[in-house]
């Protein structure tokens, strides 16, 4: 059996069926590994790095430097048997279990190696302490238990801010075994069933997902089905969407956990409207109304840790008119000036607006930007900027509630794209839009830079696009 390693335990939580088809998939149809996932790890690897050029820069650290996996266990129970301070980029192995914690910290103890044994901690560029580290930590202390003849109590991370932070390894025992256990079975040949998620778009697999799906025409289609619902759906013989359509909510009550009468009901349509490629209207919608409405879409970049571009299109019904305005940070440096101006653009507002959004991001960035550059705003400026954000209007509370689409999820681009709005660039997104802002801050490439604010006011536009089409529904 393949030898289970922490990078297994982030792709099951990713997309259970990732694990299967790396396993027993037609390997020529794997895509390419998400971008975005590969920035973060790039990230970390560079935190990683600066931490210990300094942190551990006058400690007793062992670093394990070879290549292959054999001679770097090796070195690894060398360094142990030794009584090294700190390893560095050790490699555990055992029969079935294998990785690399980043570092493993000697603790006064007992184990087969002498009056020490060590601890596995990991350097993460995070402010806290996750479940997803915790699976990959317990890991490594399952195979130190093996190497080292005791199992350490305690592991942790150090985070971004430098801060060791750690948990119990019996506190989390339960968990780690249930999911290994998954885990385990997948790899021996077990499909798991059926999910779809947004998660799942993060995996190499994702076509073959979906294709596998549609030629069962498998319940995991349907959109907004809570993924604790399935597994109790197929017991109750509810399997395809062909089956959903066909359910009678009176019937079945409240027999499926984590789904109740107004899910089931939501469940039917959304299968009708699958197979019949129809929108279905749920709901009276209500859109508020005001002479001048403001679409408005914000980019950020999670590595850098700002938010680079505040795109609004200003439509003023009166007039007649709509221009599309960008407040941008040409740099990273640069976002306490673009936010500044974003405010004494604000000032100027009418009292009578309303502002259009598409998901949470840009209510959740007013009130974080507020909090940030408090002390540099005065009353006036924080009224202003209070009022702004009391009239957000989020679209998607009003597609998920009010229709059904015949699509498999509801960000805006699937929405709009249905519809028949285009965007300029074939790659357009949020994690595409990140990559060019980089590109620019490493080549300055104005270019590139106008790509980013041509696919910003694409998706101002698109908010307006979908506004407009359900104020035409009514």
């Amino acid at each position: 059996m393949k030898r289970i390693s922490p990078q297994l335990f982030y792709q099951y939580f990713t997309c259970p069926s990732w694990v299967w088809f790396d396993n027993f998939g037609d390997s020529s149809k794997k895509g390419e590994s998400n971008e975005m996932q590969q920035k973060l790890l790039e990230q970390g690897v560079a935190f990683e790095g600066r931490f210990m050029a300094t942190y551990l820069k006058d400690r007793d650290v062992t670093a394990i430097v070879a290549k292959d996996w054999e001679s770097a266990v090796v070195d690894t129970t060398a360094a142990m048997k030794a009584g090294a301070g700190i390893i560095y980029q050790g490699r555990l192995r055992t029969r079935h279990y294998e990785g690399i914690p980043d570092l493993l910290m000697r603790r006064p103890g007992k184990s087969k190696f002498g009056e020490w044994y060590y601890q596995p901690i990991d350097i993460k560029s995070s402010l806290e302490l996750k479940d997803e580290h915790k699976y990959q930590l317990m890991l490594y202390a399952l195979m130190l238990a093996d190497i080292q003849g005791f199992e350490p109590p305690q592991a942790g991370i150090i985070t971004v801010a430098g801060e060791p932070i750690e948990f119990k390894i019996e506190t989390f025992r339960e968990r780690f075994f249930a999911c290994l256990e998954k885990i385990e079975r997948i790899i021996a040949g077990e499909k798991p069933e059926m999910q779809l998620t947004k998660a799942c778009t993060n995996s190499p697999w994702y076509t073959s997902c979906i294709e596998d799906a549609e030629q069962s025409d498998d319940i995991a289609l349907l959109y907004k089905v809570d993924k604790r619902a399935l597994k109790a759906l197929r017991e109750f013989g509810i399997r395809t969407v062909e089956d959903a359509r066909k359910i009678d909510p009176d019937s079945i009550g409240d027999k499926i956990p984590f789904l109740k009468r107004n899910g089931l009901e939501r469940m039917k349509l959304q299968a009708e409207s699958l197979k019949t490629g129809k929108v279905y209207p749920r709901h009276e919608t209500r859109i508020p109304e005001a002479p001048l409405e403001i679409h408005f879409d914000i980019e950020g970049d999670p590595l850098y840790g700002v938010d680079y571009l505040f795109g609004v299109l200003i439509h003023d019904r009166a007039a007649g008119t709509e221009v599309y305005r960008p407040f941008l940070a040409e740099h990273p440096e640069h976002e306490a000036k673009m936010w500044r101006e974003f405010v004494d653009w604000i000032k100027t507002l009418p009292g009578d607006y309303v502002v259009f959004h598409y998901a949470p991001y840009e209510n959740t960035r007013m009130n974080m930007f507020g909090r940030r550059y408090a002390s540099e705003m005065d009353a006036a400026d924080q009224a202003a900027v209070a009022q702004f954000t009391a009239r957000l209007f989020d679209l998607n509370d009003v597609v998920k509630d009010d229709f059904i689409f015949p699509i498999y999820f509801y960000g805006l681009k699937q929405i709009c794209k249905f519809l028949g709005f285009s965007w300029r660039s074939a790659k357009a997104g949020g994690v595409q839009s990140i990559f060019w802002y980089e590109e620019w801050l490493k080549t300055e490439n104005r270019e590139v830079l106008n790509t980013v604010i041509d696919y910003n006011e694409d998706d101002v536009r698109a908010t307006k696009f979908l506004k407009d089409w359900i104020v035409a529904q009514k």
